[in-house]
């Protein structure tokens, strides 16, 4: 229960012992840092780096009492501290380049970072639902290939038919099979996510 209850969350990290709740916190929030630094350019090496350096910051700020809820939302101060944590790794990297006399790239931040940041969260919470998808339901693997084909890939119909040797007719009654369940579990992630 504590990976989504985000209050129970929030309130263990204050307590440096509680390694649950630190598991909990990093499988949430790691492969969206790690993905938010490659979007904005970093290496995988890099994207790692940055990752764990703003979980790091992140819980030592928090557990130093930082963060003010009047001044905004908790996920609007990680998202800061990623982007330091980012240009920080950038900087060096620059500075690497240029003490091998090679040309610094210039590693501009600008509103783009707000939507990597915005996109990579809704990639997480996707395959989040999809996991759950296929390990809380009943549902064929066949039908929620066909589902993710046509509504997550972005394939035609008839494309997805062909591929899955499928009538076009299954393929709409799998995206309305999966749909259903989806949006509960996407509700339900995305709200885990809210970290105010």
């Amino acid at each position: 229960m504590i990976t989504r209850t985000t209050t129970s969350l929030l309130e263990g990290l204050v307590d440096p012992a509680n390694a649950e709740v630190w598991s909990a916190f990093d499988e949430r929030f790691r492969p969206i840092l790690f993905g938010f630094g490659r979007r904005l350019g970093l290496a995988d090496e890099d994207a790692a780096d940055a990752a764990q350096e703003a979980l790091m910051r992140f819980v030592r700020s928090y557990r130093d009492g930082r963060y003010d809820r009047e001044r905004g939302r908790l996920s609007s101060w990680l998202l800061g501290i990623a982007r330091n944590c980012i240009a920080d790794v950038a900087s060096r990297n620059r500075a690497r380049r240029e003490r091998r006399g090679l040309s610094a790239v210039d590693d501009r931040v600008d509103d783009t970072v707000d939507r990597a940041w915005d996109e990579e969260c809704e990639r997480e919470v996707l395959r989040r639902a999809l996991t759950r998808l296929r390990e809380e339901t009943r549902t064929e693997p066949r039908t929620i290939e066909a589902f993710e084909l046509l509504a997550l890939g972005g394939r035609r119909p008839a494309e997805v038919a062909s591929m899955l040797d499928m009538s076009a007719n299954d393929v709409y009654l799998a995206k309305h099979r999966c749909l259903g369940p989806m949006r509960e579990f996407v509700e339900e992630i995305r709200a885990a996510y809210e970290l105010d």
